[in-house]
C-alpha cells in the first residue's frame, strides 16, 4: 500500500470512528438531566452508563478475536447497525432505568464491533512506526470522539430535547459505513487449525508483556471512564451547588472542550514513551495522575476557571497513557494472536471502565454527590486504582 493510500484509509477509519462515536457521551453529557427525566438515583445512573460499557464488555472477546479468522470489515459494518439500533431505542424508549439499560447496551455492544476491529483494519495495512503511531492516533481519535460528543449531546439535547442526540447518533453511525466500503477491501483470512475463542484468549493471556499492558490498561480505563462519566454532574455540582438539571447549557461545552485534550495527550504520551521507553513514560504518568485526582474532588468551591483549569490538566494525565499501553500490549503479540490479544486487552480495559462510573456513583450516593467530601473521596478511587498500574507491567530486561 502507498503511503498515499495508507494515509487515506486510516484517515477514513479515524472519521468513522468519529462518527460512530458519536453515541457514546449521550447519556454522561446529560446526566443531570436525565436523572431529573427518568427518576433516577446516583447508582441507577451509574448502573446505565456500566451498561454501555458491559455491552461492549460481553461483546468484544468474541467481536475481536473474530478478527484473527474473518474479515475485520464485515465484523465492523454489522456492528454499525447494530450501534444505530440501540442509539434509536434510547431516543424512542428510554424512559427509566430498564429501557436505559438496554438500549445503551445494545449501543455498547455494536461500539464493540466497530472501534478494536477498526483498529485490527488498521494494523493489518500498516507495520513499523508507521503503524504505532497509527495506533496512537486511532486511540487518540476514540478520545476526541468522546469529547465531540459531549459537546455534541449537550448542545443538541439542551436545545431539542435529550432524545435529539440519541437520533443524532443513530444518523452520524450510518454515515460510517460508506466511509469504510469505500477506502478499505474486502480481505480473506488465510485458512488454519480452528481453535475455539477460549484457548485463543488463554494463549494470549500466557504472553506476560502483553498481559502486563492490558491489566494496566485495565486500571486506566477505571480513572478514566469514571472520569468522563460524572465529569458533567461535577461541573454542575461546582457552579450550584448540587447535582441536578441545570439550565447552563455551556457547561457541556466546557467538559467536552476539556476532553478534547486528551487527543493531543494520548498522541504526545506515545512520542515520549518511543523515545524514553514505555515502562519508564508509565512509572511516571499514572502515578502522576493518581496524585492529582486526590486534589480534584477539594475544587469543588473553587471559581469555575480554577475547576476548569485543574480538570484540563487532570485530562492530560489521565490519557497520556492510553495510546502507550495498547500500542505496548499490540506490539507485544504475534501476528497470528492480535486479534485474541487485543479481545483480551480491550476485556480487561472494558471490565475497569465498567466498574468505574458504578464505584464512583455509588461512593456519591454513600457520602453525598451534594458534598465536597463525596467528590474528594469518588475522585480519590478513580485515580489511586491506576496508581497501581506500573507495577503490573513487565519491567524491560
Amino acid at each position: 500500500m502507498s503511503r498515499a493510500d495508507s494515509l487515506r484509509t486510516g484517515l477514513a477509519l479515524c472519521a468513522a470512528l468519529l462518527a460512530n462515536m458519536a453515541c457514546f457521551s449521550v447519556f454522561a453529557a446529560l446526566l443531570p438531566t436525565l436523572q431529573a427525566a427518568w427518576r433516577l438515583s446516583n447508582t441507577e445512573a451509574g448502573i446505565i452508563e456500566g451498561a454501555f460499557l458491559i455491552g461492549y464488555l460481553a461483546s468484544v472477546p468474541f467481536l475481536v478475536a473474530m478478527t484473527d479468522r474473518r474479515d475485520a470489515r464485515a465484523i465492523y459494518l454489522v456492528s454499525t447497525l447494530l450501534a444505530v439500533l440501540g442509539n434509536l431505542g434510547t431516543a424512542i424508549l428510554g424512559d427509566g432505568v430498564w429501557t436505559g439499560v438496554v438500549t445503551r447496551l445494545i449501543a455498547g455492544m455494536g461500539l464493540a464491533g466497530t472501534f478494536m476491529p477498526g483498529l485490527k483494519l488498521l494494523t493489518e495495512r500498516l507495520s513499523g512506526i508507521g503503524g504505532n503511531r497509527a495506533i496512537a492516533f486511532y486511540m487518540a481519535t476514540f478520545s476526541l470522539g468522546a469529547s465531540l460528543s459531549t459537546i455534541l449531546a449537550g448542545a443538541v439535547g439542551h436545545r431539542f430535547g435529550w432524545q435529539a442526540p440519541s437520533y443524532v447518533a443513530g444518523a452520524l453511525g450510518l454515515l460510517a459505513i460508506p466511509l469504510v466500503l469505500g477506502n478499505t477491501r474486502a480481505q480473506a483470512k488465510p485458512p488454519g487449525a480452528y481453535q475455539p475463542l477460549w484457548r485463543r484468549l488463554a494463549i494470549a493471556w500466557r504472553n506476560e508483556t502483553a498481559r502486563g499492558y492490558s491489566l494496566a490498561y485495565g486500571l486506566h480505563m477505571w480513572e478514566l471512564y469514571g472520569f468522563r462519566s460524572w465529569l458533567i454532574a461535577f461541573l454542575v455540582m461546582a457552579t450550584t451547588g448540587t447535582v441536578g438539571a441545570s439550565a447552563d447549557t455551556s457547561l457541556t461545552t466546557w467538559g467536552g472542550l476539556v476532553l478534547v485534550l486528551g487527543l493531543p495527550a494520548s498522541i504526545i504520551g506515545n512520542e515520549i514513551a518511543l523515545r524514553i521507553g514505555r515502562h519508564r513514560w508509565l512509572t511516571f504518568i499514572m502515578p502522576a495522575s493518581a496524585a492529582l485526582s486526590l486534589v480534584i474532588g477539594w475544587s469543588v468551591d473553587w471559581p469555575l476557571a480554577a475547576v476548569l483549569a485543574l480538570l484540563a490538566l487532570y485530562t492530560v494525565t489521565v490519557s497520556a497513557d492510553s495510546a502507550t499501553l495498547t500500542a505496548g500490549a499490540v506490539e507485544s503479540a504475534p501476528a497470528e494472536l492480535k486479534g485474541a490479544t487485543m479481545a483480551l486487552h480491550t476485556l480487561i480495559g472494558f471490565t475497569g471502565a465498567s466498574l468505574g462510573p458504578l464505584a464512583a456513583g455509588g461512593l456519591l450516593d454513600l457520602f453525598g454527590a451534594d458534598t465536597r467530601l463525596g467528590w474528594v473521596i469518588a475522585f480519590a478511587a478513580m485515580g489511586l486504582v491506576a496508581g497501581f498500574g506500573p507495577s503490573l507491567i513487565r519491567r524491560p530486561s
